[in-house]
């Protein structure tokens, strides 16, 4: 045990908002013993750790014995009229978490006088070992402090200087997260390199003993380093860490942020950074002279840890009457809904309910029109050039955020008016990749339209036999073709879903044949529209808007009901429900249940589940719960 122990930004009110209407997990308790059945699972679920959203800064405030008298920065107010400045630009840059380096008595003082009980810091003042000038500061109406430590990081001359950490967790998500604050020691007294080096191999040893013993709470490290690439690719690799500034290891090579600052805000692998900027102004400049630096953090909701892939299978035309009519006789139908979690209540988007209007929701987590911050896709009968195009901007989907953490994509149908996807996510219209190795624009790395679904799953087939992809999407249409040919009750349609779940079968059997993905792979059926009319709209339509999904894979509680998981969610009875109000089960839920299973933050503009919510768990085998 290391050092000393002692007892796209969501807005505030967002964050309110989440303890308002949600059960959260810090409220609900389970024992770990209690034996992870579908038994477990009932009405009163418990609510797993949503996806947690806060501003993180780190700031050298210049201690105040350098502006006092005698002190080397002639001409400076001094620390106390600073730190009311320093007050003033946090409270600008709306920040939840502070690192403050050079925060001496003086200044501590004074900030515990100006934000009284609404921020803790520590070591601060009050603590038992003495104050310390390298601080976290943080917002208590956000924040709650579990735990608390300082580690004997080497300074001038390689003297011990207790720097902080804390474990704090979020009040409205029950959220963990270890914030760590150094100040190393520059050479103005002479080369302090090996002492950099050795608090460096301390920040490493102690993230990776942090994240064995916390498994469920993510690590965050600010400070001023004193360094720039020799910091970055001394704690990167060995503490499998990230910066908010950019920078990657792939390998054996590191390449770290080109923007020359000393001072660092790095995060392990399932924090999410955006916005990273250098805040510096006139202001700024007579507060201290460092800059703030600060960024916007997301870590995800809670998964089982052993999902590495996810399959998605779309079929559009599929009615829940229909999979309720064959039930359990239909071999797949039983095995799915017995192995997993599954309800035929579910709801496509309320625009629309035909398939590129749902599909493109399933993919970006987002309505329909415009407006309302939806894709766009099926407001007009016309197919737009790109999903972009119809949205009137740029709009990600699961295919962004799966490549953009160098995983690989890969997408199947034999619809042509899936092309829509290839044109909207390739290397033309794709979006840059914001999170460490710059993966590329094209965010679907296999794509292709089949003559039929056969065809369709036999190339996916292959493609997994040769290296299996962290995302698939495979659209399966048979079913809607063959409803359009007989309206969706005649034999050949009951002779197409027959089929398409005897494919269904076989993708399931195909990821229990490749050892990469039996076991760590969940499965996701959904129906994304289900009968069309010939004439006329289809969207207040009980065949049409009422659809059927499972989810199967490690982690999901067998047999059970994705309401019963869900109690912020309710089944809707026969009716299609606006988007106010209590909201059922939706296609587009599936988007960041994706990103959630894969550790992914929420697709940025998802208002579907924006805060990943939704679940296919037995909480108990989700940590953190």
């Amino acid at each position: 045990m290391f050092g000393t122990t002692a007892p796209q930004r969501t807005t505030r009110p967002v964050r309110r908002l989440c303890a308002v209407a949600l059960t959260l997990a810090t409220g609900l308790l389970l024992s770990p013993s209690a034996p992870a059945s579908a038994a477990a699972v009932s009405d009163e679920a418990v609510q797993t750790t949503p996806a947690t959203s806060f501003r993180v800064g780190t700031f050298n405030v210049l201690g105040a014995d350098h502006t006092a008298p005698g002190g080397k920065r002639k001409g400076w107010d001094s620390g106390v009229v600073r730190m009311d400045r320093v007050v003033s630009i946090l409270d600008e840059r709306d920040l939840d978490v502070v690192g403050f380096q050079e925060f001496q008595p003086p200044q501590a003082a004074r900030f515990a006088e100006l934000k009284g009980a609404s921020w803790q810091t520590y070591p601060g003042l009050d603590n038992p070992a003495g104050p310390s000038v390298n601080s976290i500061g943080w917002d208590t109406s956000v924040w709650q402090l579990l735990e608390a430590r300082t580690l004997p990081i080497p300074y001038f001359d390689g003297v011990p200087s207790r720097m902080p950490a804390v474990l704090l967790q979020n009040q409205d998500t029950g959220r963990r997260v270890w914030f760590f604050n150094t100040h190393n020691p520059a050479d103005v007294r002479g080369p302090a390199q090996q002492w950099r080096d050795a608090g460096f191999a301390m920040e490493v040893a102690l993230a990776n003993e942090l994240r064995t013993t916390h498994p469920d709470a993510a690590f965050i490290s600010l400070g001023d380093k004193n360094d720039r690439a020799r910091y970055y690719c001394s704690v990167a690799p060995g503490a499998d860490l990230w910066s908010a500034s950019g920078g990657y290891v792939d390998g054996s090579t590191c390449s770290a942020p080109t923007n020359g600052a000393i001072d660092w805000i790095m995060g392990s692998k399932d924090v999410f950074f955006n916005g990273y900027t250098r805040y510096w102004n006139d202001y700024v400049a007579r507060t201290s002279d460092h800059p703030l630096y600060d960024a916007n953090v997301v870590v995800p909701a809670s998964a089982p840890p052993v999902i590495d892939h996810v399959v998605v299978v779309a079929v559009p035309g599929l009615t829940s009457t229909v999979v309720n009519g064959f039930g359990a006789d239909l071999a797949e139908i039983g095995r799915l809904t017995q192995n997993g979690a599954s309800t035929t209540n579910a709801r496509t988007v309320v625009e629309n309910t035909g398939p590129d209007a749902n599909l493109a929701s399933l993919l970006s987590g987002r309505r329909v029109f415009p407006k309302r911050g939806g894709h766009g896709v099926g407001q007009k009968k016309a197919l737009p050039s790109t999903v972009h195009a119809s949205a009137g901007q740029y709009v990600s989907s699961i295919f962004d955020l799966t490549h953009n953490t160098s995983h690989r994509t890969t997408f199947v149908a034999s619809r042509p008016q899936t092309e829509l996807l290839r044109r909207s996510w390739n290397r033309k219209s794709g979006g840059k990749d914001p999170y460490g190795k710059d993966d590329g624009t094209a965010k679907i790395d296999s794509f292709k339209v089949k003559r039929d679904d056969a065809a369709a799953v036999g190339w996916w087939r292959e493609k997994i036999a040769r290296r299996a992809s962290h995302l698939s999407v495979i659209e399966l249409s048979g079913v809607t073709k063959a409803g359009q040919a007989d309206g969706y009750t005649g034999p050949e349609y009951q002779k197409a879903v027959r089929k398409t779940f005897q494919r269904i079968a076989a993708i399931r059997r195909s990821i229990e044949k490749q050892s990469v993905m039996n076991g760590t792979t969940l499965l996701v059926v959904t129906g994304t529209g289900g009968a069309q009319r010939t004439k006329g709209s289809s969207t207040t339509w009980k065949q049409s808007y009422r659809v059927p999904m499972w989810v199967t894979g490690p982690g999901v509680a067998p047999g059970s009901d994705l309401y019963a998981l869900n109690p912020a969610l309710t089944s809707p009875g026969k009716q299609q429900p606006g988007y106010s109000g209590t909201q059922p089960v939706r296609v587009g839920d599936v988007a960041n249940l994706v990103t959630r299973s894969l550790g992914l933050p929420p697709v940025p503009g998802s208002t579907m589940d924006p805060l990943q919510l939704f679940s296919a768990f037995d909480p108990l085998a989700v940590p953190g719960s």
